[in-house]
């Protein structure tokens, strides 16, 4: 038999009932232990039963007899005596006193004796928390006599249950700490397994070749992990026949196309044969674009320490040596933790269309605490607002400006923007400042801009 439930409701009723036992095991000791002064409750008792019982036989006695028996009835920490011709003098009062003269009120009224006092000397200087603390010096308590003497009865504050509502404060504010520790230790053990999903959920996203989610803890979450990870591996799976058939369909379209490359010799006129070879070219070059972003080789390229900055700059040189208009800007070095080959892909796409179309690209990197921002502007007519969000649906082309003519297939931004999530970062597009526009990209610090080197 399992002592420990199996289901999340299971597990939640168990951790609150063992939480708010050991809460109330906790708040009781307070009391029960006596944890704040040695007397405690047993001996306020104690005295409030001896005020009334001596004030019951001092009443009962003649008035010669009483200063007899005065020294044979007080004791270390409750001292009597009699007051004749004397009334209570002015006393500081505060609930503790009401309550004990409350007390002792009711006790004496069984002996007759109805008329009782407290309080402390009225000189006594309270302490700051004079609802939980006694107050220096001795507690008073005047009874008053049949015959219309008063008797006095001093008793030491450490003799007197005198931290009752400290300890109640304090058997609260356990609980209440009790509380909400166990809730807040129950909710995180609740809401964990949640962002495992979240984080699998994210990493399956970036990548489906990732590990699986771990089946462990209750019943609920170990069947949500195992239909998570079916789920993984139909999806991995169907990558892989989507791979094998277009690999497939590219050897059958390949040769024909080396076929027609063949027959295209045989066409007499020069100028037709050029523009048959140029259309088996642009066939050949969307034929190959298409099969790498099916493919989506950077997911299987591992991860590695690369410098960030050291790789937008040699892309820019490349671009300046074939005398193309590139600027770079940031950072001599940073350090990223990504997949070199894809990012490199990525950024070449973004300022090779940045040039094709905008006649320039500058590059900036920033590094910006959390994040690392790379901007890329051109100074071309830009992207309309309601087309910013269909240029990276693959094959789609604005033919005003991204013309068959021009070149490319209509999958540059689509890779770009997959290989950037696939780093778990953002690329978005807005409007250049002086007429262009600006790609920009967002990358998740993985690991320390710190590079140490020259």
């Amino acid at each position: 038999m399992r002592l420990w439930p199996d289901s999340i409701a299971g597990r939640i009723v168990g951790l609150l009932v063992a939480g708010l036992a050991l809460t109330m095991l906790a708040s009781l000791s307070i009391f029960m232990l006596d944890l704040f002064h040695g007397k405690g409750w047993n001996e306020t008792f104690r005295n409030l039963h001896r005020t009334a019982v001596v004030a019951s036989v001092l009443n009962r006695v003649s008035p010669d007899s009483r200063p007899a028996l005065i020294p044979a009835l007080s004791e270390s920490g409750l001292s009597v005596a009699w007051r004749p011709g004397e009334t209570p003098p002015a006393m500081a009062q505060d609930a503790m006193t009401h309550h004990l003269a409350r007390d002792v009120r009711v006790l004496s009224e069984s002996y007759g004796l109805e008329r009782v006092e407290a309080g402390y000397p009225a000189g006594a200087q309270r302490p700051a928390l004079d609802w939980m603390m006694p107050a220096p010096g001795p507690l008073h308590v005047w009874v008053a006599l049949s015959d219309g003497t008063w008797v006095q009865f001093s008793m030491a504050t450490e003799r007197v249950g005198a931290l009752s509502t400290l300890r109640l404060v304090l058997a609260i504010g356990v609980s209440l700490f009790g509380i909400m520790a166990l809730g807040l230790w129950a909710a995180r053990k609740v809401t964990a397994p949640l962002a495992r999903f979240a984080l699998a959920a994210q990493r399956l996203g970036a990548n489906v070749d990732v590990p699986p989610m771990s089946e462990t803890g209750p019943s609920e979450i170990r069947q949500a992990a195992a239909a998570f990870n079916d789920m993984q591996n139909r999806i991995r799976r169907l990558i892989e026949d989507r791979t094998l058939m277009l690999g497939a369909i590219s050897h059958d379209v390949r040769t024909a196309l080396t076929r027609l490359r063949f027959r295209t010799e045989l066409i007499v006129d020069p100028a037709q044969r050029r523009k048959a070879a140029a259309d088996l070219d642009e066939m050949e070059s969307m034929l190959t674009a298409s099969l790498s972003f099916a493919r989506d080789d950077s997911a299987a390229e591992p991860p590695t320490v690369l410098d960030l900055s050291v790789l937008l700059q040699s892309l820019c040189d490349d671009f300046a040596d074939a005398g193309k208009p590139v600027s770079c800007e940031g950072p001599l070095h940073l350090k990223y933790s990504g997949r070199p080959v894809s990012l490199r892909r990525a950024f070449a796409n973004l300022i090779d269309n940045a040039l094709t179309y905008g006649r320039a690209a500058d590059v900036v990197l920033i590094d910006s605490g959390d994040c690392i921002e790379i901007t890329i502007g051109d100074r071309g007519p830009g992207i309309p607002d309601a087309m910013r969000d269909r240029v990276f649906v693959p094959f789609f082309r604005l033919e005003a400006s991204r013309s068959r003519k021009t070149g490319g297939t209509g999958l540059g931004l689509t890779i770009a923007r997959m290989v950037v999530r696939r780093h778990g970062g953002e690329i978005a597009l807005a409007d250049r400042p002086g007429g262009g526009l600006l790609v920009k990209v967002t990358l998740p610090k993985v690991s320390s801009p710190v590079f140490a080197g020259p």
